[in-house]
């Protein structure tokens, strides 16, 4: 359908279609002079929120409490790198006297608790040991009884056991108890960890049932139970216990009585009626289930025990653990298909665990009492398939690595192992777990996560040295670069009321001219638009800001995608080693020259792989440096000063020559007329100019200072790092004869585990073997018994025959 549109609405439309792209196109003599001076009005209007932004930005900046509060959430997401250095800025500007005691007390107290969480316990001892120092004074008090109970946890857990009187002396400066149930808790523990278990379960018994910490006080009430209800060894015989043929003559005659247990099993029970609000109050009800499903196994009442087991919840911690006891739980009661179901679950819910091998080496047992020989085969085979070849793995790794030193450094430095093919993340994993009580693993933590921290640290220096060395230095001082985005964005606001002005010039002035005015006119009109770019908002300066990043960010995402070539390039290569290495079982076949030829391709591409992972490290490297560097005060600040000055230059001669008349009458009025705004805004410009000056000479200043504590900084880290070096050095030998012990242990137990799987494949075997002589046997003794009655029947028919 057409519409058609009235002769005199169309002929408005039109009129107000010309009347708004002239006014966009042009601007009149009067109209530009008019917009000139209200803006230089409005510049000289908001001079003093030159001064007044920074305060502006200094109530802008996270207060601690804010501060406290991100933090709290990137603790929550176990984020705990950046929740320490979020921490450690509140606690840095209470020693500035910028935070109050508040604020103070728990970004300690949390602080503590990221280290402790990110297993840096020396880190957490210190901050620990502070807090229990003031927990005289509030509002330090409110953290003393947690701190207490923190510093037990990190002398047994680091094995300074001989801090525990330290600690025991620190307590006993704090009142008996308080509010919280903290203090009362962390004596009951700390009692336990001495021994002392009567005053543990008096410490334990006076935490309040509202308490926080009632369900762990009441666990512990139950577990020092069990310790005065265990039989007591003594040390002789503890030492014959380690060797297996006096092990029966060490171990107590009785057996164990379910009567022995029973106030702990019903301590334990009302645990377990106690409400759970918090998922640490969960995972203590989990284990106080897990504590009388052990207790009722140890007493041989296994029924209870299952009951007890089937309480745990299936996103417990424990929940991987209670699935294997639970398992033997049945295997002990006979039901040997619940016991096998229990051992599926665990095998997908830990499937990286030395434990899924026992458990299905167990289960595999189960299946071959039950008669299911095939499944029961298939499974050997599937434990011994990928168990054997990380054996192979872990005796080839220990027999190239004799010294313990080179050991000890291809331990620690997991990327060089890596690239040596050596050992997996798993395998690590488990010489951890077999190394039960010894440090040495995390003595070995402690040297890796030392050196990374002095990485990152170096990088934040190389960082912190290119912001303050460069034009951008304001952005390490928010408070100057609000007052040099105010300052800067008036003075380009009076540079494009300077172009306005020109607009207006243009309006009046002749089509052509010549001579120096024309070469000047020219030039001022190349540089409008340039002029027109420059920020004056908050907002421009943001998206100024944000094309910087972006233009960073198309950069990094092509380094990215070279990382993500390399990484395809290393899987193409590792896939070629694997057919080179393992070509006759994929039926691949060559002569030892090509073999030859192809491996020495492999390793030279290889080689040059490397060079160019190199390239795109040091790639990586420059653009963080850039990023740091872009934004306020970078290379296009400057070109908007050279450019902005170059525009006030030449256009104050264009108006000089304008005005001495070189153009036409209206022209050299104008000029004329402008020539008091031009110096108007002449002198707000150079005030502001002097304000830049000012800030810029205090940045520099505040810069300076920055740099020298930043070397102070530099110098200790480096202090630390040559102490470290002496210390790895004097304990390397050491450390790596207990590392390697404890991967032995790990070949051992996988050698075990391979072991058994043969033995059950031959059991298997032997098995089937049986089962079908049994067969065999029964059909031949059923056949004898039919043959047997056919020729009884037969005898009868021919002894019937003979009687007639």
């Amino acid at each position: 359908m057409v519409v058609r549109v009235p002769r005199l609405g169309a002929l408005a439309l039109t009129a107000l279609c010309l009347t708004f792209s002239s006014g966009a196109e042009a601007l009149s003599a009067s109209e530009a002079r008019n917009r000139a001076q209200l803006s230089v009005q409005n510049v000289e209007r908001d001079l003093p929120n030159v001064q007044s932004a920074a305060k502006r930005a200094a109530r802008q900046l996270l207060t601690p409490p804010q501060r406290i509060a991100a933090g709290d959430i990137l603790y929550r997401n176990k984020d705990y790198p950046r929740a320490i250095d979020v921490f450690s800025q509140v606690v840095e500007l209470h020693r500035q006297g910028k935070a109050d005691a508040a604020s103070h007390a728990d970004a300690l107290f949390y602080l503590a608790e990221s280290y402790f969480d990110s297993k840096q316990h020396f880190s957490a001892r210190r901050h620990y040991s502070e807090l229990v120092d003031k927990g005289g004074q509030s509002p330090y008090s409110q953290y003393a009884g947690r701190s207490i109970s923190r510093l037990v946890d990190v002398a047994l857990r680091t094995d300074s056991l001989d801090k525990l009187d330290e600690v025991f002396a620190k307590l006993n400066q704090l009142p008996a108890s308080d509010a919280s149930g903290s203090l009362q808790y962390a004596r009951g523990k700390l009692l336990f960890a001495r021994k002392d278990y009567e005053g543990a379960k008096s410490a334990a018994a006076g935490v309040a049932t509202g308490s926080a910490y009632a369900h762990q006080a009441q666990y512990l009430l139950g577990v020092a139970l069990v310790k005065q209800a265990a039989p007591q060894i003594s040390e002789a015989d503890a030492k014959k216990l380690d060797q297996p043929e006096l092990a029966a003559a060490a171990a107590p005659a009785e057996t164990i009585s379910r009567a022995r247990y029973a106030a702990a099993i019903e301590q334990f029970r009302k645990v377990t009626r106690m409400k759970a609000e918090t998922s640490s109050h969960r995972h203590v009800v989990d284990l106080a289930w897990m504590a009388i499903g052990r207790l009722f196994y140890e007493s041989d009442n296994f029924l209870d025990a299952a009951e007890a087991y089937s309480h745990v919840d299936r996103t417990s911690p424990e929940f991987s653990t209670m699935l294997y006891e639970l398992a033997w739980v049945y295997v002990r009661l006979g039901d040997y298909q619940r016991a096998q179901r229990a051992l599926e679950v665990l095998s997908i819910t830990d499937p990286d665990s030395l434990r899924l091998a026992d458990g299905s080496l167990l289960r595999a047992d189960l299946m071959l009492r039950s008669g299911q020989f095939d499944k029961a085969l298939a499974l050997y085979r599937t434990v011994r398939s990928r168990f054997d070849p990380i054996r192979e793995q872990v005796d080839t790794f220990l027999k190239d690595v004799t010294d313990p030193a080179v050991y000890y450094d291809r331990v620690v430095d997991t990327s060089s192992a890596a690239d040596d093919g050596a050992l997996s993340p798993s395998v690590v994993q488990w010489a951890r777990e077999e190394a039960e009580n010894d440090r040495a693993f995390a003595v070995m933590d402690d040297v890796a996560a030392s050196r990374d921290l002095i990485k990152r640290s170096r990088r934040l220096v190389l960082k912190l040295n290119a912001v303050l060395g460069a034009p951008t230095r304001f952005r390490a001082f928010p408070e100057l670069q609000a007052s040099m985005e105010q300052a800067l964005g008036l003075i380009n606001r009076v540079g494009q009321a300077r172009g306005t002005l020109a607009e207006g010039m243009d309006d009046e002035a002749s089509s052509s001219v010549g001579g120096e005015l024309g070469k000047v006119r020219a030039e001022r009109r190349a540089l409008m638009a340039r002029m027109k770019k420059l920020p004056v908002s908050a907002g421009d300066f943001a998206g100024r800001e944000a094309s910087g990043e972006r233009q960073w960010n198309r950069v990094s995402q092509k380094i990215q995608q070279l990382e993500l070539e390399a990484d395809r390039i290393q899987a193409i290569v590792n896939g070629l080693k694997r057919v080179l290495k393992d070509g006759a079982q994929f039926g691949v076949t060559t002569d030892p020259a090509s073999r030859q030829r192809f491996q020495t391709e492999i390793d030279a591409n290889e080689r040059d792989l490397e060079t160019y992972r190199k390239r795109i490290g040091d790639y990586r490297d420059a653009v963080e440096m850039g990023r740091v560097q872009v934004g306020f005060g970078d290379q296009r600040f400057v070109e908007d000063d050279r450019t902005r000055q170059r525009f006030r230059q030449v256009f104050a001669r264009e108006v000089q020559l304008v005005a001495s008349g070189q153009d036409n009458s209206d022209a050299a009025g104008y000029a004329r007329s402008i020539q008091p705004i031009l110096q108007r805004m002449d002198t707000v410009e150079d005030s502001l100019e002097e304000t830049k000056r000012r800030l810029e000479r205090e940045a520099e200043e505040r810069s300076r200072g920055l740099k020298e504590a930043v070397q102070r900084e530099v110098d200790a880290i480096e202090r630390n790092a040559g102490e470290l070096d002496t210390l790895d050095q004097q304990a390397r030998i050491l450390i790596g004869e207990v590392a390697m012990k404890n991967f032995g242990l790990v070949r051992d137990r996988l050698k075990s585990i391979v072991l058994r799987a043969d033995v059950g494949i031959v059991q298997e075997a032997w098995e089937v073997r049986e089962n079908q002589r049994h067969r065999v046997r029964n059909l031949q003794r059923e056949r004898a018994r039919e043959e047997r009655n056919l020729n009884d029947e037969l005898r009868e028919v021919l002894d019937d025959g003979g009687d007639l």
